[in-house]
């Protein structure tokens, strides 16, 4: 592309896709040739939307594993006290992030699928073990606790070291750093017609370019995959590979769940629901009721996502923002990144004002993943006494007042230690693998089958890009009978009793149940058994759980495994064989009984 060309495209593309000055400069590089051709960017492309699902999904573990640290269930109603309501707080904030990196994982692999036509590769695509390194991350971050930043992230319960380690995931990158302004890129595209490769990069490095090999932060990671989806080697035609049909749909994501809310305070339970529009229960004296302390921690519009028509639940079209959205043209890929990027950092702030905090700039109703970390992490007393500190465009950015309070040790007020010994928190261990249970046959058992029915959900996952988009009677277990055309969308159907029932009817219990069990580590210390989320090392030779077409019948044996594991325990026995049930008994006469779909036959020809 010619200078001329090259200039009056990326005018139009910045004001397109609202390009930072630094992504300008890289869509211009990336225009004039010197990162290759469209096959060597599309395969550059594949790639690093393939590590991106791969950078989401190895945060799911850690922030789960920190969520079913805590103890949520300690007190209830009005028998709240201080730290209660802390860990609470905390429980609902930490799984509504996992809520959304679920939801950004599912927008990646939309983006995937509609580039390639491929569904994404989620099974054994998670961190074999932790402590972990993002892919192709170079962290920076504020400085902290742990000098062993590049060891990676450990798997470890509810900390302050470990939210320190939560803001080194989310850590916001401005993307309006760059000295380069716009009127300068002439010069510059003569300066780079007698460069190198080489000469490009090392000139680009020095004016914040965004970057995919070696990333300071997961927002300057993502702003090089809209550098390349906004050169002009890519049109609408490009995300048209995969059926938007197919892909999974704005109705399979809601921002909250039973987990993802918290009491801001002790309540009377039996208090009714208020029945005035003009707040208070209408209730006289006592305790307010549930529902007017509840908090919702993920707001209904957290993001940017685009006002679109998609079919309701009664199979009527409707028009909404939705925060999960199918892809069908650039447009679509560059709102799911800046949903992404906006709920995991705040990143939006514009130059000369407005602020990173948000994740919903517009309405500013809920704060980013970065701000609700920091937010608990200030509440622990190690925060006050800390060598942590945060850039100064970052604290220009964020609320000042509560920050200024916690480094003053104003708004300190827990130890882990405490919260443990007060029972608000499980005694789990930092990093466990499958090895430190080797040597008891129950916690093994019960480990394995678990690491198994979450490499089965990715692959449940996976398999909703090869359903067709056809319908199901609603007759059928599972099914959504309120349809009045008397028909459900198939991968509604799917989604319900694939995921919904392998993560919170059964995953989500089945953890509840081991923290019950207590292990003793070989150096003598006796913990709750915590999962290791394994990818493999357990099953059948090692493999986890095979191939995806024997992936079943294997989590069928590990489940066997588990109730021949506690047949001695009949408490424990009683437990676990509900939603080992629940995952593989195939009781009625289809096969459609109360259990998760058998998928091999999506897969027998892989």
């Amino acid at each position: 592309m010619d200078i001329d060309a090259n200039l009056k495209y990326v005018q139009e593309a910045r004001e397109k896709f609202d390009l930072s000055p630094a992504e300008v400069v890289m869509v211009t590089v990336i225009n004039a040739g010197l990162l290759g051709d469209k096959a060597t960017l599309k395969t550059r492309l594949i790639g690093d939307l393939q590590a991106a699902i791969e950078v989401e999904l190895a945060t799911i573990p850690l922030y789960l594993y920190s969520y079913y640290s805590i103890n949520r269930t300690k007190l209830q109603g009005s028998d709240l006290d201080p730290a209660q309501i802390f860990t609470n707080e905390a429980g609902g904030v930490i799984m509504s992030v996992a809520v959304e990196e679920m939801l950004h994982m599912s927008l990646s692999s939309n983006i995937f699928f509609a580039l390639t036509g491929e569904p994404p590769k989620l099974y054994q695509a998670a961190p074999g073990s932790y402590p972990a390194l993002l892919p192709h991350h170079n962290p920076v971050v504020p400085e902290g606790p742990d000098p062993q930043v590049k060891g990676g992230i450990p798997l470890r319960p509810f900390c302050s070291d470990q939210m320190w380690h939560f803001l080194q995931i989310e850590y916001p990158h401005n993307p309006f750093f760059s000295d380069l302004s716009v009127e300068a890129l002439p010069e510059l595209l003569r300066d780079l017609s007698h460069w190198s490769p080489d000469e490009a990069k090392a000139f680009l490095n020095e004016h914040g370019w965004p970057t995919d090999q070696n990333w300071n932060s997961i927002g300057q990671f993502y702003s090089f995959i809209r550098c390349i989806i906004a050169s002009a080697y890519f049109d609408d035609g490009d995300f048209q590979a995969g059926n938007p049909k197919q892909q999974i749909q704005p109705y399979n994501y809601a921002p909250n769940n039973i987990d993802t809310i918290y009491p801001k305070q002790a309540f009377d339970p039996a208090k009714p629901a208020p029945e005035t529009s003009g707040g208070g229960s209408g209730c006289p004296g006592g305790l307010p009721g549930a529902a007017e302390v509840t908090v919702y921690a993920d707001a209904d519009d957290s993001s940017a996502a685009p006002t679109r028509p998609v079919e309701d639940r009664k199979g009527h079209e409707v028009t909404g923002a939705f925060e999960l959205m199918t892809i069908a043209s650039r447009e679509d890929v560059m709102l799911a990144l800046e949903t992404i990027c906006e709920q995991g950092e705040g990143y939006s702030a514009k130059p000369g004002g407005g602020e990173a905090i948000w994740d919903d700039p517009d309405s500013e109703a809920e704060h980013s993943h970065f701000d609700k970390f920091l937010e608990l992490q200030m509440q622990f007393e190690d925060f006050s006494h800390s060598l942590e500190s945060l850039p100064p465009w970052m604290e220009a950015q964020i609320d000042r007042q509560w920050l200024v309070e916690a480094v003053q040790g104003k708004a300190n007020k827990w130890t882990a230690q405490e919260l443990k010994a007060k029972s608000m928190l499980f005694d789990y261990p930092a990093n466990p693998t499958r090895a430190d249970y080797a040597h008891d046959p129950i916690a093994t058992a019960l480990n394995d089958f678990c690491s198994g029915l979450f490499q089965y959900m990715l692959i449940l996952t996976e398999t909703i890009y090869k359903i067709e988009p056809n319908y199901v009677d609603p007759n059928k277990t599972g099914a959504d009978k309120v349809s009045s055309e008397g028909t459900v969308p198939h991968q509604k159907y799917f989604f319900n009793i694939a995921l919904h029932r392998s993560m919170i009817w059964i995953l989500d219990k089945f953890i509840a149940l081991m923290r019950g069990y207590q292990v003793t580590l070989s150096d003598g210390t006796t913990v709750a058994l915590a999962p290791s989320f394994d990818n493999s090392g357990f099953g059948l030779g090692g493999q986890g759980l095979g191939s995806r077409d024997q992936a079943f019948d294997n989590l069928a044996q590990l489940g066997a495994e588990a109730l021949l594991a506690t047949a001695g325990d009949s408490a424990l026995n009683a437990s676990v064989a509900p939603l080992v049930a629940l995952t593989i008994n195939k009781t009625s006469a289809d096969g459609e009984g109360m259990h998760l779909p058998d998928v091999s036959s999506y897969w027998s020809q892989n």
